[in-house]
């Protein structure tokens, strides 16, 4: 028997002496736990039959939860690269650079600490295998913020995922769900003797939808439509996926000695035409208001269990508790201090785990959906026009005004919204856009208590004030990425196109990538940091469906070099010299054909080291 698992037969009998009856006191002096962190993707409050889903089949994890410390009040926010933000670093996302899903505004800036940086610099093996939305360029892969090793799957191929091993291409056969299990068993193989973090962020239940027909076909079976049904199947083949975790636990003698976490990134995805009106009716069994993407309860309150075997005793906490309280509490349980003295807006909950729901003082919780924002010259309303991919640059930082914010403040049971959704949608709240609401006596959100409550809403309005000032007064928030050139002494380097520093009015930003480049003048702004001074070969990737020889110029501070667009995919402008430091990088459109846009589509600017 290899010495840790010894070590833990041993001093089982010591460690029951040690603590009080039902094993709900925090032992002294024991080895450092274990932690395995479980993150389901898009999956809701409603999708376990332990909340009263009578036709999705969640036998382990509702045995999982029966074995927890269950929180029924836990938070996350409404969409997901923001919450893993907040678990990873322990502060709201927007204080880390993330504000949004993708278009950059899912890097999580490059000198925020991560939860698995303080564990691996205090003796934890980490490793990470699934969905890592925080950065998708060099400097930002998971395998450089902390984790020893991870696989970062291709985002939603729920079959035959095609992913990234420590930086190799990796191709995979079979259900990605299977696969990221078989990668954290692996792990707590190799690392049974040595204290370990293991990450596993699952890509179910995320669009596009993919399960196994026989699966779909019981499902329907029971007079649902297919598209709930491939929901269910999802939910269900990562629910036995658990299973296999939680038995190798115990197989290799660790079940005692690691905490177990469970939750989910954001609540339910309406899937555009894939769920029916009458689809959501079936699967939203406990009537939450909202779905995935906005701030009502069923976007953002998440199933949030915790075991920890002959440690902690099964219970349900009505405290407030959100994502961000991860980070500090898996150091408190670790024997780790925070290393750094930046702004933390959790707090840990130890003291809830161990029964002691009393002790903490109440707590605010805040949370923001990305707002229809438009140009400071242009007020946002609810009912304003989307450009959610544009940049916001520092000086339109300073103009962001909270009452034009899809945002909320609550503390414990009191939340207040503010510009929650559609004016047609919340007439309560339309007269000036505020609702408070009592979600522990109220959790459909009926019921608008503003009216009763006017000290609690100007108390609480006051103090979201305070929070979004320093919010604003952070130096990531907002911020979109920095490009790192030359890093790790790779050659090819590129910068995303749709994650400008700012950018012309008429250029437009989508998701992953800019358009409507049509005249003289229009430009992108990029921040960079070149580790690797020298020469670099300057190219574009892009979709032109017509060419007629338009000119573009990208410059660094003072180089330039010019080309003309004469190929539809690809254009090589020439190469230039470029000094260490930070600095930032200018395409520009410096001749157009008028009929013509020069981009339908740009996506990349490519540096590679000659």
């Amino acid at each position: 028997m290899k010495r840790r698992r010894f070590l833990k037969a041993a001093g089982t009998t010591a460690l029951a002496a040690a603590i009080l009856p039902g094993c709900n006191s925090k032992p002294a002096g024991a080895e450092k736990p274990n932690f395995l962190l479980l993150v389901a993707d898009d999956m809701g409050w409603d999708d376990l039959s332990l909340h009263g889903n009578s036709i999705i089949a969640t036998p382990n994890l509702d045995r999982f939860a029966q074995e927890s410390v269950q929180f029924k009040h836990f938070y996350v926010n409404p969409v997901c690269a923001p919450t893993r933000a907040s678990l990873l670093t322990g502060r709201h996302f927007l204080r880390t650079g993330v504000s949004h899903v993708h278009g950059g505004k899912d890097f999580l800036a490059l000198n925020e600490v991560t939860v698995a940086d303080v564990l691996r610099d205090n003796g934890y093996r980490t490793g990470m295998w699934g969905k890592w939305h925080s950065g998708k360029t060099e400097g930002y892969f998971p395998w450089q913020r902390g984790f020893e090793e991870a696989y970062m799957a291709g985002l939603y191929q729920h079959r035959d995922n095609q992913g990234f091993y420590n930086g190799e291409p990796k191709q995979h056969k079979g259900w990605i769900t299977d696969v990221l299990v078989d990668y954290a068993i692996d792990f707590m193989q190799r690392h049974q003797d040595e204290p370990f973090f293991a990450y596993v962020p699952f890509l179910s239940c995320h669009a596009p939808l993919n399960a196994r027909d026989d699966r779909v076909k019981r499902y329907m079976e029971k007079g649902i439509s297919r598209a709930l049904a491939v929901v269910y199947a999802m939910v269900e083949r990562m629910d036995e996926q658990v299973r296999r975790l939680l038995d190798e636990l115990d197989a290799l003698g660790l079940s005692e000695n690691t905490v177990v976490i469970f939750f989910s990134d954001n609540g339910p995805a309406v899937l555009n035409a894939d769920l029916t009106h009458a689809d959501r009716e079936t699967r939203y069994v406990n009537d939450l208001r909202g779905h995935k993407g906005n701030i009502w309860e069923n976007g953002v309150r998440s199933p949030f269990f915790v075991r920890w075997n002959n440690h902690l005793k099964p219970a349900t906490v009505e405290r407030l508790v959100d994502c961000c309280d991860l980070y500090p509490t898996l150091l408190e349980l670790a024997g780790v201090r925070n290393p750094h003295n930046r702004t933390l807006d959790g707090r840990s909950i130890a003291d809830y785990l161990y029964a002691e729901t009393e002790k903490l003082k109440p707590k605010y919780s805040y949370n923001y959906a990305q707002p229809a924002w438009v140009p400071t010259d242009e007020p946002w309303t609810p009912r304003g026009v989307k450009q959610e991919y544009r940049p916001v640059t520092p000086e339109e930082k300073k103009n962001l005004k909270l009452r034009d914010q899809i945002i909320s403040i609550q503390k414990e049971n009191y939340k207040l919204m503010m510009n929650p959704g559609r004016i047609d949608e919340m007439p309560e709240c339309a007269e000036q856009g505020l609702c408070l609401y009592d979600v522990g006596e109220d959790a459909m959100q009926q019921n608008d208590i503003k009216a009763e409550h006017p000290k609690r809403v100007n108390k609480l309005t006051g103090r979201l004030e305070r929070w979004w000032q320093s919010v604003l007064r952070e130096r990531n928030s907002f911020k979109m990425p920095v490009f790192l050139i030359g890093h790790n002494g790779k050659k090819h380097s590129t910068v995303l196109a749709y994650a400008p520093y700012d950018i012309s009015k008429d250029v437009k930003c989508a998701f992953d990538h800019t358009y409507n480049w049509r005249q003289a003048g229009d430009f992108a702004v990029y921040h960079i940091r070149v580790q690797i001074p020298g020469s670099y070969r300057v190219s574009l990737d892009y979709e032109a469906a017509e060419v007629k020889g338009s000119m573009v110029q990208v410059a660094v501070n003072g180089a330039r070099i010019e080309g003309v667009i004469d190929d539809p995919n690809r254009a090589v402008l020439g190469s230039m010299d470029l000094e260490s430091g930070e600095q930032f990088l200018t395409l520009t459109i410096s001749n157009a054909s008028a009929d013509v846009p020069v981009f339908d589509k740009l996506y990349t600017i490519n540096l590679i080291k000659t």
